[in-house]
């Protein structure tokens, strides 16, 4: 399960309500039991990074758009 509070980033510290929920379903759906290692929130998307080292990438509204 999927449970952010509080996500580190280079400029501090983001709330998790700033990741769209849909993400967070799309996370918690294709990959359960997932730890996510990093977090990066562009002008139009963001990138997620499993420890897995699967990259998942989504559109600003939270839609999913591709795997890296």
């Amino acid at each position: 399960m999927v449970n952010w509070n509080l996500i580190r980033s280079n400029g501090g510290t983001v709330s998790s309500t700033g990741i769209r929920k849909n993400i967070v379903s799309f996370i918690t759906r294709h990959h359960p039991c997932s730890v996510v290692e990093s977090i990066e929130r562009k002008y139009n998307a963001y990138k997620i990074c499993l420890i897995n080292g699967l990259c998942l990438v989504f559109d600003a509204e939270g839609r999913y758009v591709k795997t890296h």
